[in-house]
C-alpha cells in the first residue's frame, strides 16, 4: 500500500516562499535576481521584506482574513512593530533601512508597507517615549529670509532644474571626502556620489554619470565655487562645468555669492544626508561610502514617502516619467578644452547700495536711485553676447527686461550640437518689456 504525503497548504506553501526570500536577500542576492528565481514581482517583494523589516521571521506567517476580535492584542502587535522597526533601523542591520527617517510619519509609513494599519503619529511617538527610543529633534538654525524680489526658477516638472551642491567631510583617518549631492528639485529624486578632490574633471564626470541615468534637466543651479564659476581673476572666461552644461543644451544659474539660503531644497537634503547617512557609520574609505551611498540613494527614491506627493515616494508619484538620458557612450567632457556653445547663462545677484552688481570677476553699474538693495537676474546670452538685466517684484510676476550691456566675448560661439537640440521647459516667464532707457557697454 503506498502512501501519499499530505498535500502542502497553500498558505504554507506562501510562507516558505516568503523565507526563501528573505534568505536570498540576507545572502545578498539583488532585487531583481530574487523575483526572478522565486517567480515574483518586485511589489510582492518589496511587501515581504518590509513585514520582516518589521517583524522578523515571525512577520512572514500566512496571515488569517478573519477579523480581529481583540483591539487590546491589536495594539501590543502595534507596538511590538513600532519597536522593532525603529530599532532595525538605528541599528543598521537592514541595508535597505539603515539610512532611513526615524520619525513617526516614516514609521507610519514603513508599517503601512508591512500591512499594518497605523496608529496616530501621536500615539507612535507615546511608544518610543515609552520604550525610550524617542530622539529630541535638531535644532534648526535661523535661516536669512531673502528679498520678496529673489527671482525663484518656476519649477513644476520632473527634470526642469536639478540643484547641485557639495558636502565636505573627513574620514576616520583623516582625509578628506566631497559629498556630490545632485537633486531633481520636482520629483525630489537624487543622484549621489563622493570624490577625494573637487576638481573640474572630477565633477564633470559626476555631471555627465548623474545625466546618463536621470536624464538630461533644462537648468542647472548651483552656488559660486570657482570650479563651476571659472576663474578666480579672470575676465569672460568660462570653466569646464559651464562649457559642457551649454554643449549640453543645459542652462547654468548661480545663485548670489555667500547666500547658502538661495538653495534651500538641497540645504535641507544636505541636512538628512548628514543626519540619516554621515552620522550613522564611521567611514574610513571612498569605496565604503560609494557602497553605502547606493542604500541611502535607494532609501530616498524608493522608500522615502512625501507629504506633497500623497505620502508617496518619488518613484510612485514619478512612475511614468520617461527622462531624456544622455548617451551612456559620451565622453567629450574627458577631451578638453571644450568649445563655447550657445545658450544661456544667469547670474541672480543683490545690488549695491550704489548701483553695481558683479559677475564673472567684472562689475557693473545700474541706476542707484532706482534698483540700489533690489534683486536682479543677469542673463547672458552667448549667441547674441548680450547680458540682459531683468528684475521681478514677486515671486509669481513676470520678470521685467530693466536694460541690457553688450558682451563681446572673447572666442567663437559655436551652435548646440543637433543631437542635444530638445524641448526644453522654461525656468522664468519672459518679458521683453523695457522699463529703463537700454544702455550699452562693450
Amino acid at each position: 500500500m503506498s502512501s501519499i504525503a499530505p498535500l502542502q497548504s497553500k498558505h504554507d506553501a506562501a510562507e516558505q516562499l516568503r523565507h526563501q526570500a528573505i534568505d536570498l536577500f540576507i545572502a545578498g542576492h539583488k532585487s531583481s535576481e530574487i523575483c526572478r528565481q522565486l517567480g515574483r514581482s518586485r511589489t510582492w517583494l518589496s511587501d515581504t521584506l518590509a513585514r520582516y523589516q518589521v517583524g522578523g521571521r515571525a512577520a512572514l506567517v500566512s496571515r488569517s482574513r478573519a477579523p480581529h476580535t481583540s483591539p487590546k492584542r491589536i495594539a501590543s502587535d502595534v507596538e511590538a512593530a513600532i519597536v522593532r522597526l525603529r530599532k532595525v533601523i538605528t541599528s543598521g542591520e537592514d541595508p535597505q533601512l539603515r539610512y532611513g527617517n526615524l520619525g513617526a510619519d516614516a514609521l507610519a509609513v514603513e508599517l503601512e508597507r508591512a500591512g499594518i494599519s497605523p496608529p496616530s503619529r501621536a500615539t507612535i511617538n507615546r511608544v518610543l517615549k515609552r520604550h525610550a527610543l524617542l530622539q529630541p529633534r535638531p535644532r534648526r538654525k535661523a535661516k536669512r529670509k531673502l528679498p520678496d524680489d529673489y527671482p525663484w526658477p518656476g519649477v513644476s516638472q520632473a527634470n526642469q532644474l536639478h540643484l547641485l551642491d557639495f558636502v565636505s567631510r573627513v574620514m576616520v583617518g583623516g582625509r578628506r571626502v566631497y559629498g556630490c549631492n545632485l537633486l531633481d528639485q520636482a520629483r525630489r529624486w537624487p543622484y549621489l556620489d563622493a570624490i577625494l578632490s573637487k576638481t573640474a574633471g572630477a565633477v564633470g564626470q559626476f555631471l555627465v554619470g548623474a545625466w546618463q541615468e536621470m536624464g538630461l534637466p533644462s537648468g542647472l543651479y548651483l552656488d559660486n565655487d570657482v570650479v563651476w564659476r571659472g576663474s578666480g581673476s579672470g575676465q569672460r572666461t568660462f570653466s569646464h562645468i559651464v562649457r559642457l552644461c551649454l554643449l549640453l543644451g543645459v542652462q547654468v544659474i548661480f545663485t548670489p555669492p555667500y547666500t547658502p539660503g538661495a538653495n534651500p531644497v538641497v540645504e535641507s537634503f544636505n541636512g538628512v544626508w548628514d543626519r540619516n547617512f554621515w552620522r550613522r557609520t564611521d567611514f574610513g574609505s571612498l569605496s565604503q561610502i560609494r557602497t553605502e551611498l547606493s542604500y541611502f540613494q535607494h532609501y530616498c527614491r524608493y522608500r522615502r514617502a512625501w507629504a506633497e506627493f500623497d505620502n508617496q515616494t518619488a518613484a510612485q508619484h514619478f512612475a511614468h516619467f520617461v527622462p531624456t538620458l544622455l548617451a551612456a557612450d559620451f565622453t567629450r567632457h574627458q577631451q578638453p578644452p571644450l568649445p563655447l556653445t550657445a545658450g544661456q547663462v544667469h547670474f541672480i545677484r543683490f545690488v549695491t547700495e550704489q548701483g553695481t552688481f558683479s559677475m564673472l570677476n567684472e562689475t557693473w553699474q545700474l541706476d542707484p536711485d532706482r534698483w540700489a538693495g533690489k534683486t536682479i537676474r543677469a542673463t547672458l546670452n552667448t549667441k547674441q553676447q548680450r547680458l540682459s538685466i531683468y528684475h521681478q517684484a514677486q515671486p509669481d510676476a513676470t520678470p521685467v527686461l530693466i536694460t541690457h550691456f553688450n558682451y563681446r566675448l572673447k572666442e567663437r560661439v559655436v551652435p548646440l550640437p543637433a543631437e542635444f537640440q530638445r524641448p526644453t521647459l522654461a525656468l522664468w516667464s519672459a518679458s521683453d518689456v523695457s522699463i529703463v532707457k537700454v544702455s550699452a557697454m562693450c
